[in-house]
Protein backbone atom coordinates (compact mmCIF):
# COMPACT_ATOMS: atom_id res chain seq x y z
CA UNK A 1 0.00 0.00 0.00
CA UNK A 2 2.51 2.24 0.70
CA UNK A 3 6.00 2.33 -1.50
CA UNK A 4 9.39 1.99 0.24
CA UNK A 5 9.95 5.91 -0.23
CA UNK A 6 6.40 6.32 1.73
CA UNK A 7 7.49 3.49 4.15
CA UNK A 8 10.78 4.74 4.60
CA UNK A 9 9.52 8.23 5.58
CA UNK A 10 6.90 6.85 7.92
CA UNK A 11 9.83 4.52 9.94
CA UNK A 12 11.98 7.46 9.98
CA UNK A 13 9.50 9.38 11.30
CA UNK A 14 7.99 7.81 13.92
CA UNK A 15 11.56 6.51 14.51
CA UNK A 16 11.80 9.70 17.00
CA UNK A 17 8.51 9.20 18.89
CA UNK A 18 9.59 5.54 19.69
CA UNK A 19 13.02 6.86 20.88
CA UNK A 20 11.30 8.95 23.44
CA UNK A 21 9.71 6.57 24.80
CA UNK A 22 12.39 4.57 24.98
CA UNK A 23 13.58 7.36 27.16
CA UNK A 24 10.32 7.79 29.16
CA UNK A 25 10.58 3.85 29.80
CA UNK A 26 14.36 3.79 30.82
CA UNK A 27 13.41 6.41 33.87
CA UNK A 28 10.34 4.74 34.87
CA UNK A 29 12.46 1.19 35.25
CA UNK A 30 16.12 2.78 35.93
CA UNK A 31 17.21 0.91 33.40
CA UNK A 32 18.65 1.69 30.08
CA UNK A 33 15.74 0.50 27.69
CA UNK A 34 16.14 0.73 23.55
CA UNK A 35 13.27 0.12 21.60
CA UNK A 36 14.11 -0.54 17.75
CA UNK A 37 11.46 -0.53 14.56
CA UNK A 38 12.88 -2.80 11.88
CA UNK A 39 10.01 -2.50 9.83
CA UNK A 40 7.19 -0.93 9.10
CA UNK A 41 3.81 -1.74 7.04
CA UNK A 42 0.81 -0.25 5.97
CA UNK A 43 -1.19 -3.25 4.62
CA UNK A 44 -5.00 -3.40 3.18
CA UNK A 45 -5.51 -6.95 3.41
CA UNK A 46 -8.43 -7.05 1.12
CA UNK A 47 -5.86 -6.50 -1.80
CA UNK A 48 -3.73 -9.98 -2.86
CA UNK A 49 -0.56 -8.37 -2.76
CA UNK A 50 -0.37 -6.58 0.39
CA UNK A 51 -1.93 -9.81 1.86
CA UNK A 52 0.85 -11.81 0.19
CA UNK A 53 3.25 -9.50 1.72
CA UNK A 54 1.68 -9.69 5.03
CA UNK A 55 1.93 -13.33 4.89
CA UNK A 56 5.69 -13.04 3.82
CA UNK A 57 6.75 -10.86 6.92
CA UNK A 58 4.08 -12.23 9.52
CA UNK A 59 5.47 -11.56 12.61
CA UNK A 60 7.09 -15.09 13.91
CA UNK A 61 4.86 -14.14 18.02
CA UNK A 62 1.26 -14.10 15.70
CA UNK A 63 1.43 -17.86 16.00
CA UNK A 64 1.62 -17.84 19.78
CA UNK A 65 -0.35 -16.68 22.70
CA UNK A 66 -0.15 -13.40 23.40
CA UNK A 67 -0.77 -10.67 25.27
CA UNK A 68 -2.08 -6.98 24.59
CA UNK A 69 -2.35 -3.51 25.24
CA UNK A 70 -5.10 -1.84 23.53
CA UNK A 71 -5.65 1.60 23.02
CA UNK A 72 -9.21 2.71 21.08
CA UNK A 73 -8.60 6.70 19.09
CA UNK A 74 -10.83 8.46 16.98
CA UNK A 75 -13.04 10.90 16.26
CA UNK A 76 -12.07 12.51 13.01
CA UNK A 77 -8.59 9.88 13.08
CA UNK A 78 -10.14 7.18 14.28
CA UNK A 79 -9.17 3.19 14.96
CA UNK A 80 -7.42 0.96 17.69
CA UNK A 81 -3.76 -0.32 18.68
CA UNK A 82 -2.36 -2.87 19.88
CA UNK A 83 1.24 -3.57 21.48
CA UNK A 84 1.41 -6.91 21.62
CA UNK A 85 4.21 -9.92 22.95
CA UNK A 86 4.53 -13.74 23.49
CA UNK A 87 2.56 -14.16 26.41
CA UNK A 88 6.52 -15.79 27.78
CA UNK A 89 8.01 -12.94 26.90
CA UNK A 90 5.40 -10.50 28.13
CA UNK A 91 6.25 -12.28 31.83
CA UNK A 92 9.85 -12.22 31.45
CA UNK A 93 10.00 -8.08 30.55
CA UNK A 94 7.61 -7.37 33.41
CA UNK A 95 9.85 -9.36 35.73
CA UNK A 96 12.97 -7.31 34.44
CA UNK A 97 11.03 -4.01 34.92
CA UNK A 98 10.33 -5.27 38.36
CA UNK A 99 13.86 -5.54 38.78
CA UNK A 100 13.38 -9.16 39.24
CA UNK A 101 15.45 -12.42 38.26
CA UNK A 102 14.08 -13.52 34.96
CA UNK A 103 15.64 -16.70 35.01
CA UNK A 104 12.94 -17.92 37.49
CA UNK A 105 9.84 -16.67 35.80
CA UNK A 106 8.18 -20.16 35.27
CA UNK A 107 5.14 -20.65 32.36
CA UNK A 108 2.17 -19.38 35.04
CA UNK A 109 -0.23 -17.21 34.74
CA UNK A 110 0.58 -13.44 34.62
CA UNK A 111 -0.20 -12.14 38.01
CA UNK A 112 -1.96 -8.61 38.27
CA UNK A 113 1.43 -6.91 38.83
CA UNK A 114 2.60 -8.37 35.76
CA UNK A 115 -0.43 -7.14 34.15
CA UNK A 116 -0.12 -3.56 35.74
CA UNK A 117 3.27 -3.11 34.47
CA UNK A 118 2.26 -3.79 30.41
CA UNK A 119 -0.11 -1.71 31.28
CA UNK A 120 2.10 0.82 32.14
CA UNK A 121 4.53 -0.41 29.07
CA UNK A 122 1.76 -0.60 26.88
CA UNK A 123 0.77 3.09 28.07
CA UNK A 124 4.28 4.73 27.38
CA UNK A 125 4.83 2.80 24.22
CA UNK A 126 1.35 3.44 22.32
CA UNK A 127 0.53 7.22 23.43
CA UNK A 128 4.19 7.71 21.71
CA UNK A 129 2.95 6.12 18.58
CA UNK A 130 -0.43 8.09 18.73
CA UNK A 131 1.33 11.35 19.00
CA UNK A 132 3.42 11.07 16.36
CA UNK A 133 0.90 10.19 14.25
CA UNK A 134 -1.23 13.01 15.86
CA UNK A 135 1.62 15.35 15.33
CA UNK A 136 2.45 14.00 11.55
CA UNK A 137 -1.61 15.05 11.46
CA UNK A 138 -1.34 18.15 13.10
CA UNK A 139 -4.27 16.89 15.37
CA UNK A 140 -4.61 15.97 19.10
CA UNK A 141 -6.09 12.13 19.05
CA UNK A 142 -8.19 11.58 21.64
CA UNK A 143 -8.02 8.04 22.97
CA UNK A 144 -8.88 5.44 25.77
CA UNK A 145 -6.49 4.26 28.91
CA UNK A 146 -5.02 0.80 27.66
CA UNK A 147 -6.88 -2.46 28.79
CA UNK A 148 -4.83 -5.57 28.62
CA UNK A 149 -5.72 -8.92 27.21
CA UNK A 150 -4.54 -12.43 26.40
CA UNK A 151 -5.72 -14.55 23.69
CA UNK A 152 -3.77 -16.94 21.43
CA UNK A 153 -3.85 -14.68 18.38
CA UNK A 154 -4.13 -17.18 15.31
CA UNK A 155 -8.05 -17.47 16.53
CA UNK A 156 -8.28 -13.62 16.89
CA UNK A 157 -6.20 -12.70 13.92
CA UNK A 158 -9.41 -12.62 11.42
CA UNK A 159 -11.18 -10.55 13.82
CA UNK A 160 -8.33 -8.19 14.38
CA UNK A 161 -7.27 -7.64 10.97
CA UNK A 162 -9.60 -8.80 8.54
CA UNK A 163 -12.08 -6.08 8.38
CA UNK A 164 -13.65 -4.95 5.25
CA UNK A 165 -12.86 -1.50 4.66
CA UNK A 166 -10.19 -1.13 7.14
CA UNK A 167 -6.40 -0.87 7.21
CA UNK A 168 -3.73 -2.33 9.09
CA UNK A 169 0.05 -0.87 10.20
CA UNK A 170 1.88 -3.31 11.38
CA UNK A 171 5.27 -2.45 13.23
CA UNK A 172 8.01 -4.44 14.10
CA UNK A 173 9.40 -3.64 17.83
CA UNK A 174 12.46 -4.96 19.30
CA UNK A 175 13.03 -4.36 22.91
CA UNK A 176 16.83 -4.22 24.10
CA UNK A 177 18.17 -3.89 27.77
CA UNK A 178 20.57 -5.04 30.48
CA UNK A 179 21.28 -8.81 28.24
CA UNK A 180 18.10 -9.12 27.12
CA UNK A 181 16.36 -8.66 23.68
CA UNK A 182 12.49 -9.04 23.08
CA UNK A 183 10.54 -8.99 19.86
CA UNK A 184 7.20 -7.60 19.78
CA UNK A 185 4.28 -5.64 17.32
CA UNK A 186 2.47 -2.91 17.41
CA UNK A 187 -0.73 -3.21 15.11
CA UNK A 188 -2.94 -0.32 14.62
CA UNK A 189 -6.51 -0.79 12.20
CA UNK A 190 -7.52 2.67 10.50
CA UNK A 191 -11.01 3.08 8.40
CA UNK A 192 -10.40 3.91 5.13
CA UNK A 193 -10.69 8.24 5.50
CA UNK A 194 -7.84 7.70 7.95
CA UNK A 195 -5.79 6.13 5.92
CA UNK A 196 -6.05 8.31 3.09
CA UNK A 197 -5.31 11.26 5.40
CA UNK A 198 -2.63 9.69 7.02
CA UNK A 199 -1.01 8.66 3.26
CA UNK A 200 -1.62 12.22 2.30
CA UNK A 201 0.62 13.65 5.30
CA UNK A 202 3.53 11.17 4.36
CA UNK A 203 3.39 12.03 1.00
CA UNK A 204 3.84 15.84 2.26
CA UNK A 205 6.81 15.33 4.28
CA UNK A 206 8.02 13.47 1.20
CA UNK A 207 7.83 16.76 -0.56
CA UNK A 208 9.29 18.82 1.93
CA UNK A 209 12.52 16.61 1.97
CA UNK A 210 12.83 16.41 -1.55
CA UNK A 211 12.40 20.54 -1.78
Amino acid sequence: MLNLQQEDALKEYMNMFIGQASSLLSEIVDKKIILTLPQIMLLNLEQPEDLLRYSEVRPTLFNSHVVSSIIEFGKRFSGNARLLFPKDKAQVLAHLCLGEDYEAVDDGELTDVDFDVIREIGNVILNSVLGGIGNLLDLKLEYTFPKVQVCFFPEEEEAILFNKETHVMVICNTFSFEDTQLDGAIVMVFNMSSTIELIKKIDEVLVDIDG
